[in-house]
């Protein structure tokens, strides 16, 4: 079976970044023992070429002006022409839909975001002003819709995305969870004691709401001596991150939180180890991997009871769920969060069983064969 993978992926010489990225990277090396593959990488730098655990990966110049426009116009030209030089039995779209809205034959999309959504809980395009930025995400959930009717078959990381996009459900569907890397189920560590260190894993900007992560934690640091926070990601607003290195400094924590940036899986890891619980506030989310990934070191999460999320953490088994309202509340959460006593090789055991990699290659292999036989 030869099969195109298409979406996001550093370029050479880049580090993975972002859930999506991640996902990506995981199954390469998994599928690519089972299939022909070939990952396509539209919206780079330049054109260019490499090759990823032995998987040729092909890089597409991205088009001008923003990307809200660009994807599903000068980009998506760019990809139908790369992919019929190509020819594939099946593609497999990862991150958005519109960007393939002109390939033909068999295609799977696999929803990671609700891109409307996204673009405006992140802020982004924040020169055009709210009203062209809403106008824009508009736009955006019609071409979306229109490239997911037109592919026919989507699979499901999160029930999340049938709430959110209901016209889905008129679809073809394949409930197929995001994998983790295996690395982070080698040798997870049983002991319940743990630093009193929180981690907040997710870029530096409105959509991951890094802003009341660091005021919740400010509000417990105030009782508590010893807690010292770490927020893993990179900056994606400059503004943004200097409010939050503004309201670090203003509360006198910058020995207790650190902000060392986007970290590479194993440095994710070791850290993930060292912590009592990952901290989320995010304003939108699908199926956060950052949640996948401290479970799978035993880590519980405190985040809130809403989007995906809802459907990940079971209170009192891997986490609580952050509640809306005033600090000394959503403080209250985080303290009992680190002081209750997690089975932490229960929490890593049930995220292998969710998240193994192997298993979801096979069942994602099988999803890419039933798509086939239908299309004959």
């Amino acid at each position: 079976m030869k099969v195109v993978m298409v979406g996001p992926y550093p370029e050479p010489g880049a580090q993975v970044a972002g859930g999506v990225e991640r996902v990506i990277d995981t199954l390469l090396p998994v599928l690519a023992r089972a299939v022909d593959l070939t990952l396509v990488v539209p919206g780079a730098s330049c054109d260019a070429e490499s090759t990823n655990y032995g998987v040729r990966t092909v890089y597409l110049k991205r088009g001008p002006g923003p990307g809200s426009m660009r994807y599903w116009t000068f980009d998506a030209h760019r990809l139908a022409r790369a992919i019929e030089g190509l020819k594939p039995d099946i593609v497999h779209l990862q991150d958005v839909a519109g960007v393939g809205r002109l390939i033909r034959g068999p295609a799977i999309f696999t929803v990671h975001g609700i891109i409307d959504r996204d673009l405006v809980s992140s802020g982004r395009g924040n020169v055009w002003g709210p009203l062209l930025r809403r106008g824009m995400a508009h736009v955006m959930r019609i071409v979306e819709s229109r490239g997911r009717n037109r592919i026919g078959n989507v699979i499901l990381i999160n029930p999340y995305v049938l709430e959110a996009q209901p016209d889905i459900g008129r679809l073809r569907t394949f409930a197929i969870p995001n994998p983790v890397d295996p690395a982070f189920f080698e040798t997870v560590g049983q002991s319940s004691v743990r630093e009193r260190r929180i981690i907040s894993v997710g870029n530096i900007g409105p959509r991951k709401n890094i802003l009341e992560v660091l005021r919740v934690a400010a509000c417990l640091m105030k009782q508590d001596t010893s807690l010292t926070l770490v927020i893993c990601g990179k900056s994606v607003d400059d503004a943004y991150q200097q409010k939050c290195l503004d309201l670090i400094r203003s509360e006198g924590l910058e020995s207790r939180i650190s902000l060392p940036g986007n970290l590479a899986a194993l440095d994710l890891l070791r850290l993930l180890d060292k912590s009592s619980c990952l901290l989320m506030a995010s304003r939108q989310e699908t199926a956060p991997v950052a949640i996948a990934e401290a479970n799978a070191r035993g880590v519980p999460v405190v985040a809130p009871q809403s989007f995906g999320i809802k459907h990940m953490v079971v209170p009192g088994r891997n986490g609580f769920f952050l509640p809306a309202g005033d600090l000394d509340t959503q403080a209250s959460v985080l303290r009992r969060a680190l002081e209750h006593d997690w089975d932490r090789a229960g929490i890593a055991k049930e995220a292998q069983q969710n998240y193994d990699v192997r298993r979801i290659a096979e069942m994602t292999i099988s999803a890419y064969g039933d798509v086939l036989g239908a299309s004959h």
